[in-house]
């Protein structure tokens, strides 16, 4: 490798290290205060950054959002491969180990996932952002619909409208976080147990 691509492996080395560093940060900032009162100085400092280098790596506070999302899901991609090996080509134990990963990943991050989600239609309404957030969630969504697919084909699992289906799977893992006023005294892995047996049809069984 030369002097200059060694060069540039450390850069982004570091800025990735510094965006999970500021990440970590704002998780903790929004589980004290909401989005909109805390302030980019704040975030900062809590990262153990100065104040104007924060935008080093992120340059507004609105972009702050987007790191969420690309942490979060960042943190399911990482998980993918092992949760495929264990699957052992079964969609349906696919499908639920994504499930619980992402339930884990957003019980991990709950005030930061809460924020996220209410502010994720604003971000869809500017169309700087609209691209980028589409992008950043697509290794997600994907993660949920390429089991329901192939269990679709195999005619192990029966839907009709795969990004209804998609959308719903998400809500039921959101709403540990969302649901957190009704859910307070409700664990997360009681929580968990209802929305697999909800996915597995145990529903309506006597």
């Amino acid at each position: 490798m030369t002097e200059g691509l060694k060069m540039q492996a450390v850069d982004e080395d570091l800025a990735k290290a510094r965006r999970r560093q500021i990440f970590l940060a704002v998780t903790r900032v929004l589980a004290r205060k909401s989005f909109h009162q805390a302030t980019v100085k704040e975030m900062a400092l809590e990262a153990g950054l100065a104040a104007g280098s924060i935008y080093m790596y992120l340059r507004s506070k609105d972009e702050i959002l987007l790191l969420l999302a690309e942490s979060m899901v960042g943190e399911l991609v990482e998980a993918l491969s092992e949760i495929r090996a264990h699957a052992e080509d079964d969609p349906r134990r696919e499908l639920l180990a994504v499930m619980r990963v992402a339930l884990d990943v957003i019980d991990r991050y709950r005030e930061a996932f809460a924020v996220l989600n209410h502010e994720l239609r604003y971000l869809e309404q500017r169309p700087q952002y609209r691209t980028a957030l589409k992008e950043l969630l697509r290794p997600y969504r994907e993660a949920l619909a390429s089991p329901l697919e192939r269990g679709r084909a195999l005619g192990l699992i029966h839907f009709d409208d795969l990004l209804s289906v998609v959308e719903a799977l998400h809500m039921l893992c959101s709403g540990l976080s969302m649901g957190a006023s009704m859910l307070a005294k409700t664990d997360k892995e009681t929580y968990w147990r209802e929305i697999a047996g909800i996915v597995e049809g145990r529903f309506f069984e006597p």
